[in-house]
Protein backbone atom coordinates (compact mmCIF):
# COMPACT_ATOMS: atom_id res chain seq x y z
CA UNK A 1 0.00 0.00 0.00
CA UNK A 2 1.14 3.24 -0.99
CA UNK A 3 1.79 6.17 1.48
CA UNK A 4 -0.93 8.43 -0.30
CA UNK A 5 -3.37 5.41 0.71
CA UNK A 6 -2.04 4.87 3.84
CA UNK A 7 -2.80 8.51 4.78
CA UNK A 8 -6.11 8.21 3.08
CA UNK A 9 -6.64 5.47 5.05
CA UNK A 10 -6.16 6.91 8.44
CA UNK A 11 -9.52 7.28 10.73
CA UNK A 12 -9.88 11.10 11.34
CA UNK A 13 -12.76 12.67 13.79
CA UNK A 14 -14.81 13.54 10.04
CA UNK A 15 -14.85 10.06 9.31
CA UNK A 16 -15.80 8.30 11.93
CA UNK A 17 -19.53 10.60 11.46
CA UNK A 18 -19.54 12.02 14.48
CA UNK A 19 -19.94 15.75 15.46
CA UNK A 20 -16.48 17.46 16.63
CA UNK A 21 -17.87 18.72 19.60
CA UNK A 22 -19.80 15.92 20.58
CA UNK A 23 -16.21 13.83 20.13
CA UNK A 24 -14.97 15.89 22.08
CA UNK A 25 -17.78 15.77 25.16
CA UNK A 26 -17.20 11.96 24.69
CA UNK A 27 -13.67 11.81 24.92
CA UNK A 28 -13.18 14.31 28.11
CA UNK A 29 -15.23 11.21 30.06
CA UNK A 30 -12.79 8.86 29.86
CA UNK A 31 -9.71 8.23 32.21
CA UNK A 32 -6.13 9.62 31.14
CA UNK A 33 -5.30 6.02 31.05
CA UNK A 34 -7.33 5.59 28.20
CA UNK A 35 -6.97 8.50 26.50
CA UNK A 36 -3.38 8.13 26.67
CA UNK A 37 -4.15 4.61 24.86
CA UNK A 38 -6.81 6.53 21.83
CA UNK A 39 -4.09 9.21 21.35
CA UNK A 40 -2.89 6.67 18.82
CA UNK A 41 -5.78 6.00 16.92
CA UNK A 42 -4.80 8.88 14.51
CA UNK A 43 -3.19 12.22 14.63
CA UNK A 44 -6.13 14.13 15.02
CA UNK A 45 -7.29 12.36 18.80
CA UNK A 46 -3.58 12.94 19.52
CA UNK A 47 -3.40 16.54 18.69
CA UNK A 48 -7.17 17.25 20.57
CA UNK A 49 -5.55 14.95 23.71
CA UNK A 50 -1.83 16.27 23.93
CA UNK A 51 -1.85 19.32 22.32
CA UNK A 52 -5.15 21.25 23.03
CA UNK A 53 -5.13 22.76 26.03
CA UNK A 54 -8.35 23.85 26.15
CA UNK A 55 -9.74 20.18 25.97
CA UNK A 56 -6.96 19.64 28.71
CA UNK A 57 -9.07 22.08 30.85
CA UNK A 58 -12.45 20.76 30.40
CA UNK A 59 -11.18 17.39 31.07
CA UNK A 60 -9.76 18.51 34.34
CA UNK A 61 -12.95 19.91 35.44
CA UNK A 62 -14.74 16.62 34.82
CA UNK A 63 -11.91 15.07 36.86
CA UNK A 64 -12.37 17.14 39.82
CA UNK A 65 -15.78 16.46 40.34
CA UNK A 66 -15.31 12.73 39.49
CA UNK A 67 -14.93 10.67 42.94
CA UNK A 68 -13.27 8.36 40.32
CA UNK A 69 -10.64 10.52 39.23
CA UNK A 70 -9.37 11.12 42.65
CA UNK A 71 -5.91 9.07 43.49
CA UNK A 72 -3.88 8.99 46.16
CA UNK A 73 0.00 9.80 45.77
CA UNK A 74 2.10 8.87 47.82
CA UNK A 75 5.82 10.50 48.12
CA UNK A 76 8.65 9.30 50.10
CA UNK A 77 9.33 10.76 53.73
CA UNK A 78 13.08 10.03 53.37
CA UNK A 79 13.68 10.18 49.23
CA UNK A 80 17.80 10.03 50.10
CA UNK A 81 17.20 7.07 51.07
CA UNK A 82 14.22 6.00 48.68
CA UNK A 83 13.49 7.48 45.68
CA UNK A 84 10.52 5.81 45.32
CA UNK A 85 7.34 7.61 44.30
CA UNK A 86 3.36 5.48 44.33
CA UNK A 87 0.44 6.32 42.59
CA UNK A 88 -2.47 4.28 43.52
CA UNK A 89 -4.08 3.39 40.44
CA UNK A 90 -7.21 2.20 41.95
CA UNK A 91 -9.43 5.51 43.06
CA UNK A 92 -9.83 7.03 46.30
CA UNK A 93 -13.30 5.79 46.28
CA UNK A 94 -12.46 2.18 45.57
CA UNK A 95 -10.11 2.85 48.87
CA UNK A 96 -12.75 3.78 50.77
CA UNK A 97 -14.97 0.58 50.36
CA UNK A 98 -12.15 -1.75 49.75
CA UNK A 99 -8.79 -2.66 51.81
CA UNK A 100 -7.73 -4.25 48.72
CA UNK A 101 -5.88 -1.53 46.35
CA UNK A 102 -3.93 -1.66 43.14
CA UNK A 103 -0.53 -0.24 43.29
CA UNK A 104 1.07 1.23 40.65
CA UNK A 105 5.26 3.10 40.78
CA UNK A 106 5.45 6.35 38.91
CA UNK A 107 8.28 8.72 38.07
CA UNK A 108 11.01 7.37 40.11
CA UNK A 109 12.66 6.35 36.97
CA UNK A 110 13.59 10.28 36.54
CA UNK A 111 13.02 10.97 40.10
CA UNK A 112 16.50 9.02 41.44
CA UNK A 113 18.62 11.64 38.73
CA UNK A 114 17.73 14.80 40.17
CA UNK A 115 17.30 14.30 44.18
CA UNK A 116 20.73 15.07 44.95
CA UNK A 117 21.04 16.78 48.16
CA UNK A 118 17.81 16.14 50.01
CA UNK A 119 18.05 14.01 53.39
CA UNK A 120 15.34 15.19 54.69
CA UNK A 121 11.21 14.84 53.58
CA UNK A 122 8.03 17.30 53.37
CA UNK A 123 5.03 16.69 52.19
CA UNK A 124 4.67 17.44 47.90
CA UNK A 125 1.89 19.71 46.69
CA UNK A 126 -0.55 18.90 44.19
CA UNK A 127 -3.13 21.15 41.91
CA UNK A 128 -5.11 20.14 39.29
CA UNK A 129 -2.78 16.66 38.53
CA UNK A 130 0.51 18.52 38.99
CA UNK A 131 2.79 17.27 42.08
CA UNK A 132 5.39 19.92 43.33
CA UNK A 133 8.06 18.51 45.47
CA UNK A 134 11.38 19.97 46.68
CA UNK A 135 14.81 18.84 45.25
CA UNK A 136 16.72 20.43 47.67
CA UNK A 137 16.53 23.85 49.59
CA UNK A 138 16.88 26.14 46.38
CA UNK A 139 14.75 24.61 43.64
CA UNK A 140 11.90 21.98 42.83
CA UNK A 141 10.16 20.09 40.80
CA UNK A 142 7.04 19.96 38.76
CA UNK A 143 5.75 16.21 37.38
CA UNK A 144 2.39 15.34 35.97
CA UNK A 145 2.94 10.94 36.55
CA UNK A 146 0.17 9.88 34.79
CA UNK A 147 1.45 11.70 31.87
CA UNK A 148 5.61 11.56 32.72
CA UNK A 149 6.01 15.04 32.07
CA UNK A 150 7.66 16.99 34.37
CA UNK A 151 9.96 20.41 34.46
CA UNK A 152 12.65 21.74 37.34
CA UNK A 153 12.40 24.95 38.58
CA UNK A 154 14.78 27.74 38.54
CA UNK A 155 16.70 27.96 41.89
CA UNK A 156 15.53 30.43 43.99
CA UNK A 157 18.87 32.39 44.72
CA UNK A 158 20.51 33.15 48.35
CA UNK A 159 17.87 30.65 50.67
CA UNK A 160 19.22 31.73 53.87
CA UNK A 161 16.80 29.22 55.85
CA UNK A 162 14.46 26.36 55.20
CA UNK A 163 12.39 26.95 52.31
CA UNK A 164 8.67 25.20 51.19
CA UNK A 165 6.72 25.21 47.95
CA UNK A 166 3.34 24.83 47.74
CA UNK A 167 2.00 25.06 43.81
CA UNK A 168 -1.21 27.12 43.06
CA UNK A 169 -3.40 27.93 40.02
CA UNK A 170 -3.99 31.49 39.97
CA UNK A 171 -7.47 32.38 38.01
CA UNK A 172 -7.05 35.80 37.37
CA UNK A 173 -3.77 35.11 35.55
CA UNK A 174 -4.67 31.66 34.38
CA UNK A 175 -1.18 30.52 34.83
CA UNK A 176 0.32 28.34 37.67
CA UNK A 177 2.42 30.03 40.41
CA UNK A 178 4.85 28.17 43.08
CA UNK A 179 4.57 30.05 46.42
CA UNK A 180 8.25 29.66 48.44
CA UNK A 181 7.83 30.41 51.82
CA UNK A 182 11.48 30.65 53.33
CA UNK A 183 11.98 30.47 57.36
CA UNK A 184 14.55 32.25 57.71
CA UNK A 185 17.62 32.36 60.57
CA UNK A 186 16.87 35.71 61.36
CA UNK A 187 13.19 34.54 62.51
CA UNK A 188 11.50 36.10 59.55
CA UNK A 189 9.13 34.55 56.90
CA UNK A 190 9.98 35.50 53.70
CA UNK A 191 7.81 34.42 50.80
CA UNK A 192 8.71 34.43 47.04
CA UNK A 193 6.58 33.90 44.02
CA UNK A 194 7.43 31.86 40.77
CA UNK A 195 5.35 32.39 37.93
CA UNK A 196 5.35 28.72 35.33
CA UNK A 197 6.80 29.76 32.11
CA UNK A 198 9.39 32.56 33.39
CA UNK A 199 12.49 31.93 34.53
CA UNK A 200 12.97 34.20 38.19
CA UNK A 201 11.11 34.54 41.57
CA UNK A 202 9.86 37.30 42.74
CA UNK A 203 9.84 38.71 46.08
CA UNK A 204 6.12 39.75 48.22
CA UNK A 205 5.93 40.73 51.60
CA UNK A 206 6.76 39.01 54.02
CA UNK A 207 4.32 37.10 56.75
CA UNK A 208 2.94 40.24 58.82
CA UNK A 209 4.74 39.17 62.05
CA UNK A 210 7.77 37.66 62.30
CA UNK A 211 7.04 36.09 65.89
CA UNK A 212 5.03 33.78 64.22
CA UNK A 213 5.51 30.16 64.32
CA UNK A 214 4.91 28.26 60.87
CA UNK A 215 3.10 24.87 61.88
CA UNK A 216 1.76 23.62 58.65
CA UNK A 217 4.87 24.16 56.27
CA UNK A 218 2.86 24.05 53.22
CA UNK A 219 0.15 26.49 52.26
CA UNK A 220 -3.53 25.10 51.58
CA UNK A 221 -4.85 26.81 48.38
CA UNK A 222 -9.10 27.12 48.79
CA UNK A 223 -10.60 29.71 47.27
CA UNK A 224 -8.12 31.84 45.66
CA UNK A 225 -5.98 32.13 48.42
CA UNK A 226 -3.14 30.26 50.15
CA UNK A 227 -3.49 29.34 54.21
CA UNK A 228 -1.58 28.65 56.45
CA UNK A 229 -1.70 27.47 60.43
CA UNK A 230 0.40 29.77 62.55
CA UNK A 231 0.98 30.12 66.42
CA UNK A 232 1.51 33.05 68.14
CA UNK A 233 -0.01 33.15 71.54
CA UNK A 234 -2.63 31.06 70.22
CA UNK A 235 -3.22 29.43 66.88
CA UNK A 236 -4.78 31.13 63.85
CA UNK A 237 -4.83 30.90 60.09
CA UNK A 238 -3.16 33.62 57.85
CA UNK A 239 -4.38 33.94 54.44
CA UNK A 240 -2.30 35.08 51.08
CA UNK A 241 -4.78 36.78 48.72
CA UNK A 242 -3.09 35.53 44.96
CA UNK A 243 -4.90 38.31 43.89
CA UNK A 244 -3.95 41.38 45.55
CA UNK A 245 -0.66 39.67 47.44
CA UNK A 246 -1.76 40.69 50.93
CA UNK A 247 -2.69 38.89 54.12
CA UNK A 248 -5.34 38.31 56.34
CA UNK A 249 -5.79 36.84 59.73
CA UNK A 250 -8.51 33.57 60.23
CA UNK A 251 -10.06 32.44 63.46
CA UNK A 252 -10.47 28.98 64.44
CA UNK A 253 -13.27 28.01 65.84
CA UNK A 254 -14.26 29.76 69.44
CA UNK A 255 -13.28 26.44 71.30
CA UNK A 256 -9.70 26.38 69.86
CA UNK A 257 -8.67 29.93 69.95
CA UNK A 258 -6.98 30.32 73.46
CA UNK A 259 -5.27 27.15 73.34
CA UNK A 260 -1.70 27.59 75.29
CA UNK A 261 2.00 26.88 73.44
CA UNK A 262 3.51 24.53 76.87
CA UNK A 263 0.65 22.43 76.77
CA UNK A 264 1.29 21.49 73.12
CA UNK A 265 4.45 21.72 72.18
CA UNK A 266 4.18 19.83 68.84
CA UNK A 267 1.02 21.35 67.81
CA UNK A 268 1.91 19.68 64.09
CA UNK A 269 0.72 16.38 65.84
CA UNK A 270 -2.55 17.44 67.44
CA UNK A 271 -3.67 20.13 64.64
CA UNK A 272 -3.49 20.65 60.61
CA UNK A 273 -5.82 22.48 58.34
CA UNK A 274 -6.87 21.10 54.57
CA UNK A 275 -9.37 20.90 52.50
CA UNK A 276 -12.18 19.39 52.51
CA UNK A 277 -15.51 19.17 50.17
CA UNK A 278 -13.88 22.21 48.68
CA UNK A 279 -13.83 24.24 52.14
CA UNK A 280 -10.79 25.33 54.61
CA UNK A 281 -10.77 22.64 56.93
CA UNK A 282 -9.64 21.48 60.66
CA UNK A 283 -8.44 18.53 62.24
CA UNK A 284 -7.78 18.61 65.90
CA UNK A 285 -7.12 15.59 68.02
CA UNK A 286 -8.25 16.37 71.52
CA UNK A 287 -5.89 13.69 72.82
CA UNK A 288 -8.95 12.78 75.00
CA UNK A 289 -9.89 9.61 73.05
CA UNK A 290 -11.66 11.46 69.91
CA UNK A 291 -10.59 13.89 67.50
CA UNK A 292 -12.77 16.88 65.51
CA UNK A 293 -12.91 17.66 61.72
CA UNK A 294 -14.25 21.02 61.26
CA UNK A 295 -14.62 23.07 57.30
CA UNK A 296 -15.40 26.85 56.99
CA UNK A 297 -18.45 26.71 54.90
CA UNK A 298 -18.10 29.90 53.72
CA UNK A 299 -14.28 31.19 53.25
CA UNK A 300 -13.35 33.88 55.44
CA UNK A 301 -16.80 34.01 57.13
CA UNK A 302 -15.14 32.43 61.20
CA UNK A 303 -18.82 32.49 62.05
CA UNK A 304 -19.32 29.30 59.27
CA UNK A 305 -16.91 26.71 61.20
CA UNK A 306 -19.27 23.56 61.36
CA UNK A 307 -18.22 20.37 63.18
CA UNK A 308 -18.50 17.78 60.33
CA UNK A 309 -17.44 14.86 62.36
CA UNK A 310 -15.86 13.51 65.56
CA UNK A 311 -13.52 10.42 65.22
CA UNK A 312 -12.92 8.39 67.87
CA UNK A 313 -9.19 7.20 68.37
CA UNK A 314 -8.91 3.73 67.44
CA UNK A 315 -8.28 0.61 70.22
CA UNK A 316 -4.74 0.25 69.24
CA UNK A 317 -1.87 -0.13 72.15
CA UNK A 318 0.57 2.33 69.78
CA UNK A 319 -1.81 4.65 68.22
CA UNK A 320 -1.07 8.03 68.90
CA UNK A 321 -2.69 10.92 67.64
CA UNK A 322 -4.87 11.53 64.10
CA UNK A 323 -3.16 14.25 61.93
CA UNK A 324 -5.11 14.72 59.00
CA UNK A 325 -8.32 14.24 57.23
CA UNK A 326 -7.54 13.56 53.45
CA UNK A 327 -10.39 12.70 52.10
CA UNK A 328 -14.07 12.23 52.20
CA UNK A 329 -16.80 10.12 50.66
CA UNK A 330 -20.67 11.19 49.77
CA UNK A 331 -21.33 8.57 52.10
CA UNK A 332 -19.07 10.17 54.73
CA UNK A 333 -16.47 7.37 54.94
CA UNK A 334 -13.52 9.62 56.22
CA UNK A 335 -9.70 9.07 54.65
CA UNK A 336 -7.35 9.75 58.08
CA UNK A 337 -4.10 10.01 58.63
CA UNK A 338 -2.59 8.80 61.70
CA UNK A 339 0.60 8.13 63.71
CA UNK A 340 1.79 4.85 65.72
CA UNK A 341 5.16 4.98 67.11
CA UNK A 342 6.34 7.55 65.14
CA UNK A 343 5.23 6.68 61.86
CA UNK A 344 2.50 7.72 59.25
CA UNK A 345 -0.33 5.23 58.10
CA UNK A 346 -4.28 5.38 57.08
CA UNK A 347 -7.18 4.29 58.30
CA UNK A 348 -10.87 4.89 56.68
CA UNK A 349 -13.58 5.77 59.40
CA UNK A 350 -16.91 4.98 58.37
CA UNK A 351 -19.12 7.40 60.44
CA UNK A 352 -22.27 6.18 60.06
CA UNK A 353 -21.36 2.23 61.36
CA UNK A 354 -18.52 3.70 63.40
CA UNK A 355 -16.22 1.26 62.04
CA UNK A 356 -12.59 1.35 61.26
CA UNK A 357 -10.81 -0.27 57.67
CA UNK A 358 -7.36 -0.28 57.48
CA UNK A 359 -6.09 -0.31 53.23
CA UNK A 360 -4.13 -3.23 52.62
CA UNK A 361 -1.79 -1.69 49.85
CA UNK A 362 0.63 -0.15 52.85
CA UNK A 363 1.49 -4.06 53.81
CA UNK A 364 3.30 -3.57 50.34
CA UNK A 365 5.58 -0.31 51.23
CA UNK A 366 8.43 -0.62 53.10
CA UNK A 367 9.17 3.11 53.80
CA UNK A 368 7.65 5.70 55.17
CA UNK A 369 5.12 7.40 52.82
CA UNK A 370 3.34 10.94 52.63
CA UNK A 371 0.09 10.93 50.74
CA UNK A 372 -1.66 13.37 49.08
CA UNK A 373 -4.94 13.83 47.38
CA UNK A 374 -4.47 13.63 43.42
CA UNK A 375 -6.85 14.42 40.40
CA UNK A 376 -5.87 12.97 37.25
CA UNK A 377 -5.27 15.48 34.29
CA UNK A 378 -3.73 15.96 30.99
CA UNK A 379 -2.16 19.04 31.99
CA UNK A 380 1.47 19.61 31.63
CA UNK A 381 3.92 21.39 33.94
CA UNK A 382 5.94 21.81 30.72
Amino acid sequence: MTARRKKESEPTLTSLHLPFDLTVEILCRLSVKHLIRLCCVCKSWNSLIFRDSKFAKKHLRKSTSSHDRHHLILTPTYPYFSPQFFLLHSPISSILNSTSTTIVKQFSYYIREILIERAYGNRASTCDGIVCFKIDNSSAVLCNPFIRKFKILPPLKYPSGEIFYTLVHDRFINNYKIIAVNCTRSSKIEVNVHILGTNHWRRIRDFPDPNLILVSRLGTFVNDSLNWLVYAAAPFVVSLDLEKESYEKLALPVSYQKLALPVFPNISSFMTIGTLKGCLSLVFDKRDKSCDVWIMKEYGNEKSWTKLLTVPHMKECDFYSYTRALYISEDDKVLMEYTKMGIKSLVVYDSINNTFMIPEFQNYISNEMTPEVYVESLISPC
